[in-house]
C-alpha cells in the first residue's frame, strides 16, 4: 500500500482523447503577424518584429518572435522576447521571454513571469505552461519563492468578457 501512495497523492494530467488513443492532438497553424519579418534560411530562422501577435492554440504577443523551424522545415521552437502575453482560456500570462517547444508542447516564461486566472495570480522565476494539458507548474530559483494569491471569491465574469475580446485588441491592449 506504501507504494501506492505516490499515484493518490499526484494524479495524472488530463489527456485529450487523441493523446488517450495514442495520436498525437491535432495540431493548428501558427499564425503570425508583425511590422517586419526576416528570413535566415542558412540558419532555418524566421524573425518578426514589431506589434508581434502569434496564434496557435493560444494566442502570444511580444516585441519580438523568432520561429526556428528543424531540418524538415517543422517550427521546432518559437522564442518571444519583451512584452510577452499569452492568452489560453481564460488564463492571461506574461513574461519577459518565453520559449515554447513544439515537440514537448511547453512554454516556458522567465523574467518577472506570472499567470492570472479569474483574480488569482502566481509568480515566481520560471512558469512552465503545459499547453495541450492545461496545467502549468511554478519554480523558484535562486533565493527567490512562488508567490500564489488565491481570491475567497472567484470573479471569472472579467475572464469571459476577455475570451470573447478579439485577438487584435488583445496583442495592442496597454501592456
Amino acid at each position: 500500500m506504501l507504494l501506492l501512495a505516490p499515484v493518490l497523492i499526484f494524479p495524472a494530467p488530463a489527456f485529450s482523447k487523441e493523446q488517450e488513443a495514442g495520436k498525437s492532438p491535432a495540431r493548428k497553424p501558427i499564425t503570425v503577424t508583425s511590422d517586419s519579418m526576416e528570413v535566415d534560411t542558412k540558419e532555418n530562422l524566421v524573425t518578426f518584429k514589431g506589434n508581434v501577435e502569434a496564434i496557435e492554440s493560444f494566442i502570444l504577443c511580444s516585441d519580438e518572435l523568432y520561429v526556428r523551424y528543424d531540418d524538415a522545415k517543422q517550427v521546432s521552437e518559437i522564442k518571444a522576447k519583451g512584452g510577452v502575453r499569452i492568452f489560453q482560456d481564460g488564463r492571461i500570462a506574461s513574461s519577459r521571454e518565453a520559449v515554447f517547444s513544439n515537440k514537448d508542447r511547453t512554454i516556458v516564461l522567465t523574467g518577472e513571469p506570472q499567470v492570472k486566472q479569474c483574480k488569482d495570480t502566481v509568480k515566481g522565476d520560471k512558469i512552465t505552461i503545459y499547453v495541450d494539458q492545461k496545467n502549468a507548474v511554478v519554480e523558484s530559483g535562486g533565493g527567490g519563492r512562488v508567490k500564489a494569491v488565491i481570491m475567497p471569491e472567484k470573479d471569472c465574469a472579467g475572464a469571459a468578457a476577455e475570451k470573447v475580446e478579439s485577438e487584435e485588441a488583445r496583442c495592442k491592449r496597454p501592456r
